[in-house]
């Protein structure tokens, strides 16, 4: 419980520190382990354990709690600081669809973390922080 709440405050420091001060990263074949979550000053949100499976250029994974985010397989491209996933399983309509793992994020390294970050404006971000096993 203590490694989520630190994670939490981890997530708000890092949506705040400027993009050029982070380290570019290139996504290699590999397991990536770690947390996820949406932070925002208007709502308090909890943190998911994470696992992404990068293989070229496909991905597949899973989180702890169901459809948080909601994360199946697909395909990605990376360009710069940025990657865009293309999920390709089928989604049910009974969940808010921002969750789904899909569409162009900044792609961060800080240390040994990966940070997977998308901004939704009005400082509210789905991070994910994961690092290589």
């Amino acid at each position: 419980m203590k490694a989520k709440f630190l994670f939490v405050i981890i997530l708000i420091i890092s949506a705040s520190c400027q993009l050029n001060d982070l380290e570019p990263v290139i996504i290699t074949d590999g397991t990536y382990t770690g947390f996820f979550g949406r932070s925002s000053p208007n709502a308090k949100y909890q943190a998911s354990d994470v696992t992404l499976i990068f293989k070229g250029n496909t991905y597949q994974g899973q989180s702890s709690i169901q459809k948080y985010p909601a994360i199946c397989r697909g395909t990605f491209t990376m360009k710069g600081n940025k990657i865009e996933f293309t999920n390709e399983c089928p989604w049910t309509a009974e969940f808010d669809w921002t969750y789904i793992l899909t569409g162009e994020f900044d792609i961060y390294k800080e240390g040994e973390e990966i940070i997977i970050q998308r901004s939704y404006g009005e400082e509210t971000y789905d991070t994910y922080r994961m690092t290589k096993q």
